[in-house]
């Protein structure tokens, strides 16, 4: 039960937003939607490959240089709509750009557009992590984040079913680019009503750094300041290396859309059906991470990644016996990866927001997403080269063994920390 009239009205807010955040990012999602429009407009493979990197190093940037705002803000809601609309208005710039003829204006404006879509997601995930700890009770924090993804899961398979059904007879690129825009359109719904949550102010809240150092600091000296907390700290060393191994599932979904693109990019309503598949992955993964909340997170993490090799082994197997020109088959693959993407993304912000103080919290947010990001830029550009001088089922292939190495190392992290030390005490 959550007490406190406040406490249940931020629910139903945080709740609302989250799902129309979710909804947002499946019709339009730089994962899926992106690459394959990029995929689709006659782009080369590689620079499709470095979409999720660009978000990635954007999004570490974003969260570097919010984060002393972030620890030392009164109110956090503000960072957080303000985040949600500049991902959700940068969007605007594809779909008004997509008729353009020149393919290298093209490539820029998916790559531009990729880094304002990391940067505003940095400034929000950032803001709504930390508002996590402190807006949400902890035991309704995994309802909170799990109950989201099953109803944006319903609003996802509704709305893109709803799309193929219009624009059956039209051409495929029309469905496409519908899906984009009601992307956008629900974004700045869910960054509007994120406006609504009833936050006091912090008057005591505490800065981990002073307003001097923050002024001083470079990035430079902040991720450094990073890796020695990695060093040193051994609950949030572990937990860095199991983030690492669990790229091999938060950057899988792109490399499955250019898989996916070249013999369904003409079908009127592929597009659609694979935004529908992993609609219903949300759904279906929104009841059963619910259903294994009480799990340690370790556990919850570790089923996540062993249903990632399923998709890996999916996709392979459809490559093998040549059935890569069915739709259906190969939404199995969405669906599978959208659940286990899901549970990854969500347990390993309620690790840290129940792990961590709440003078700390945001800087390990930010140091750990910094320290993943400069390696998922590394691992995601180096899976692009090998998908476009090879083929793109290899990269594949790299995937599923890494989502299994996963599996297993997450069975170490610990539930409470030994020992903890803020970014400050450095």
């Amino acid at each position: 039960m959550i007490d406190g009239q406040n406490d249940r009205w931020n629910f139903r807010i945080l709740l609302g937003q989250g799902v129309l955040l979710d909804v947002s990012q499946s019709l339009s999602s730089p994962k899926l939607v992106l690459p394959f429009l990029y995929i689709a407009l006659g782009a080369p493979i590689l620079f499709a490959g470095l979409l999720i990197p660009v978000v990635q190093i954007a999004r570490m940037i974003g969260q570097i240089a919010s984060a002393p705002i972030i620890a030392s803000a009164q109110i956090c809601k503000w960072y957080l709509a303000l985040g949600i609309l500049a991902a959700a208005a940068s969007l605007a710039l594809i779909g008004l750009t997509v008729n353009s003829q020149s393919v290298h204006f093209l490539i820029l404006i998916f790559l531009l557009v990729a880094a304002m879509i990391g940067m505003g997601q940095g400034l929000s995930r950032l803001a709504f992590q930390n508002m996590l700890g402190y807006i949400i009770p902890m035991h309704v924090r995994s309802k909170l984040l799990f109950a989201q993804t099953g109803l944006s899961g319903l609003l996802v398979i509704g709305i893109a079913w709803a799309i193929h059904r219009l624009y059956a007879t039209q051409e495929p690129s029309e469905g496409h680019l519908i899906l984009l825009w009601v992307g956008i359109g629900v974004g700045m719904l869910a960054g509007i009503l994120s406006m609504m949550v009833k936050e006091a102010p912090l008057a005591n809240t505490k800065k981990i750094i002073s307003d001097r150092a923050i002024t001083k600091l470079s990035f430079g000296r902040e991720i450094l300041s990073g890796i020695r907390t990695a060093i040193q700290v051994s609950w949030f060393r572990r937990f860095i290396w199991t983030r690492a191994l669990f790229l091999s599932v938060e950057l899988a979904t792109p490399f499955y859309a250019i898989h996916a693109a070249e013999p369904h990019v003409k079908k009127s309503g592929a597009l659609s059906s694979f935004v529908i598949a992993t609609g219903l992955g949300l759904l279906v993964g929104g009841v059963l991470w619910n259903q294994c909340s009480r799990w340690p997170l370790r556990y919850i993490m570790s089923l996540a990644a062993i249903l990632a090799a399923f998709a890996a082994l999916a996709a392979i197997g459809i490559e093998q016996w040549g059935q890569m020109e069915h739709v259906l088959f190969y939404a199995v693959v969405f669906f599978l990866i959208s659940i286990a993407d899901q549970g990854i993304s969500s347990t390993r912000k309620i690790y840290l927001a129940n792990i961590c103080s709440s003078e700390e919290r945001a800087y390990y947010i930010a140091i750990s997403d910094t320290l993943i990001g400069g390696l998922g830029i590394a691992f995601a550009f180096l899976l692009g080269v090998v998908a476009h001088l090879q083929h793109a089922i290899w990269p594949i292939l790299i995937l599923g063994g890494l989502n299994i190495m996963a599996a297993f190392y997450a069975l170490r992290l610990q539930d409470r920390p030994a020992e903890s030390r803020t970014v400050s005490e450095e």
